[in-house]
């Protein structure tokens, strides 16, 4: 390039600013702010907002007049912030994802050209917890939980809420689903469960605890299907607990193979159980 064309190159950019890239991400349903990065104080006397490459006007600012144009992609969802330039976006649709291209011009002849690409997401959902089993059996409260995700590819896990001491092992039974087994000699205790996607995260809390013990137990006289699911489950529940302790002595390799396993077995047999 000449010294002649680099000195008009450079003249140009003084007075205009050379494009500026932006990359937002909004969530569908909500709003999303489209920033220009234009500098605070500039006095700005014109902003052209546009979509597409014919240059299709959304909103614009000119001669201290806005004027929001009802093209029917987003009509009746923008707002123009005169100051700034920015341009805010209501109820965000799958459809709003595109490239937004904006010119800003300053009192003092200032210039700024800025795309804004805009990318749409869903927004991640509050995980499901279902109480699967409780039971009292000897002072300790036996719990089964069962926290379930809404998206694919979300990663659980349990977490007590505040000091706790009693018993707390988790594990998958479906890819989407993450099973907590608890014992505790608390009245009543919390915990949460949490959802991630590595960009956004949702924790749901559920408090539980357990009713009055009850001595009801399985007799000669009395099948096993008319006892209570309380003392079954406590049964089921002390049962798993031997079985995981028992894998994690023989070998800690295999632990969590085999504790999948018994999550899986155990809850079908729990929903059974409590389905009588």
């Amino acid at each position: 390039m000449s010294p002649w064309r680099i000195l008009l190159f450079c003249a140009v950019c003084i007075h205009e600013v050379c494009g500026i890239e932006e990359r937002i991400t909004g969530y569908l349903g909500q709003s999303v702010v489209l920033k220009t990065g234009a500098d605070t104080s500039w006095n700005l006397t014109k902003i052209q907002w546009s979509i597409y490459t014919n240059t299709t006007y959304i909103a614009s600012l000119k001669d201290g007049d806005v004027t929001l144009y009802p093209f029917w992609t987003h009509k009746g969802r923008v707002k123009l912030d005169t100051k700034t330039g920015d341009l805010t976006i209501e109820n965000v649709t799958m459809q709003d994802g595109m490239v937004y291209t904006v010119t800003l011009v300053s009192s003092n002849g200032s210039r700024i050209n800025t795309e804004v690409h805009l990318t749409v997401r869903e927004r991640l959902k509050e995980p499901k917890i279902q109480k699967m089993l409780d039971s009292l059996k000897d002072g300790q409260c036996h719990v089964v939980l069962n926290c379930t995700a809404f998206h694919q590819n979300v990663n659980l896990s349990w977490t007590p809420d505040g000091e706790f001491d009693g018993l707390f092992i988790s594990g998958n039974a479906v890819d989407s689903s993450l099973v907590l087994l608890t014992s505790f000699s608390n009245r009543s205790m919390t915990f949460n469960c949490t959802a991630s996607n590595g960009q956004q995260t949702e924790t749901k809390q559920i408090t539980v605890g357990c009713s009055e013990e009850k001595r009801e137990v399985c007799s000669a006289a009395h099948s096993c299907g008319s006892c209570t699911p309380s003392v079954i489950g406590a049964i089921v529940i002390t049962i798993l607990l031997i079985l995981i302790v028992a894998c994690a002595v023989i070998n800690r390799e295999r632990i969590k193979g085999v504790f999948t396993a018994i999550l899986r077995c155990s809850r079908n047999l729990i929903t059974q159980i409590l389905q009588k």
